[in-house]
């Protein structure tokens, strides 16, 4: 459950704060998230060898349970990204490996590169990489991953993370919006026999068995560049210069924040009215993936995540400029206080933003954007405040 307050730094801590001491606690914070992130994507896995060993509407419900619970530390780790960290990293050189990033969390995706879709009469049009067996006769890792945004194709077409694992779970969200709710694939898509439906349930398993056991394969490999006493990307991030993390740190959550976020994935949503500029469009779980990325963002700037508390950028901000701080803190916050309207109001976002302007709904989503949009430009001036020299990926 996640608590939404506003919170600050007391005088007594904010004088002995050091620029180091906010880069540790940054790492610290990164490392516990990513180990969360890695055990749910391993209970996830789990889940899914119960519902291909045995497939049911419990086991299915399981496996659903434990994406959507996956989903949350994950989403609560975005603001580390976007300065060529071990998570986004694509350096072409020999002896460094591009980030998985691509392979954890695309979108958006076209279904029917992976599996069958419906046609207008709700009957399956057989294809992708599940049904073409000449063109895959092997469903492994290499072949998912290879096939994610393969050159020439379209850059919708994902094979691997998280939302290739939501498809394959709930399918097409083909119900109306007005209906509430999320995709609708039976379970018996992978009963095999005649008791099963659509066609090569043994390769739809094989599929989602492998693009599990990959996103468990790509999150160990961020968890372990961020573990402590390693030599590994962490000790070189609290070696390195403290203005050059704290550069990094900065452009992870401005990037986040004022970009992806208020952009790509709600400003996009917001002005086309289209589900399928949803984040989480087969699940519904797009208001959820919204606040984890915003929790995300106001966990890096007051340095804690879950049990890990320690000293924050937060802290630098407020005893150079209190003033600037507090709007930092009331911008990231009135933004997660509009994501968490639309949550509690309980209709999805596909709903949502198909409303009138005048929709509270639509105002809620409104507000959180333009409140990200404000919190950005804030944190090129808190930058400049506690003289680090930032720009956003905007």
């Amino acid at each position: 459950m996640f608590a939404f307050g506003s919170f600050g730094c007391s005088d007594d801590t904010t004088e002995r704060v050091t620029e180091a001491d906010v880069v540790k606690n940054y790492a610290a914070m990164v490392s516990a998230n990513y180990a969360d992130s890695l055990q749910g994507a391993e209970a996830l896995h789990e889940a899914v060898h119960e519902l291909t060993e045995s497939p049911s509407s419990k086991s299915l419900e399981a496996a659903k349970t434990a994406w959507l619970a996956s989903r949350d530390p994950y989403g609560e780790s975005e603001a580390y990204r976007f300065y060529q960290g071990p998570i986004d990293n694509d350096d072409t050189s020999d002896d460094i490996p591009d980030g998985p990033e691509g392979l954890i969390n695309s979108w958006p995706l076209d279904e029917s590169y992976i599996d069958y879709v419906l046609d207008g009469n709700g009957e399956p049009l057989n294809g992708g990489i599940v049904n073409l067996v000449d063109e895959f006769p092997d469903i492994d890792a290499e072949t998912i991953a290879n096939a994610n945004t393969e050159a020439g194709e379209s850059e919708t077409s994902i094979s691997t993370g998280y939302h290739a694992i939501e498809f394959l779970l709930w399918g097409q969200d083909s119900t109306p919006p007005e209906d509430l709710r999320p995709g609708q694939r039976p379970f018996s898509d992978y009963v095999v026999g005649e008791d099963g439906t659509a066609e090569h349930q043994d390769r739809r398993a094989t599929y989602l068995l492998t693009a599990s056991d990959l996103l468990v394969d790509n999150l160990s490999e961020v968890n372990a560049a961020w573990l402590p006493g390693k030599s590994n990307y962490r000790a070189d991030f609290v070696a390195m210069d403290p203005k050059l993390a704290l550069g990094k740190i900065l452009l992870g959550m401005g990037s986040l924040a004022g970009g992806e976020l208020a952009h790509e994935r709600m400003q996009v949503a917001y002005d086309n009215r289209d589900q399928e500029d949803e984040h989480s469009c087969f699940s519904d779980n797009t208001l959820a993936d919204l606040r984890n990325n915003a929790a995300s963002v106001q966990n890096v700037l007051l340095g804690r995540y879950r049990s890990v508390q320690g000293a924050s950028i937060d802290d630098l901000v407020d005893a150079r400029d209190p003033a600037l701080a507090k709007r930092l803190r009331d911008e990231i916050q009135d933004a997660l206080d509009n994501i968490h309207a639309l949550e509690e109001a309980g209709l999805p976002l596909d709903f949502v933003i198909q409303q009138p302007d005048e929709d509270e709904g639509r105002q809620h989503l409104l507000a959180a954007i333009t409140a990200l949009e404000h919190f950005t430009d804030t944190l090129s001036e808190a930058a400049k405040a506690i003289d680090v020299e930032v720009t956003f990926d905007l």
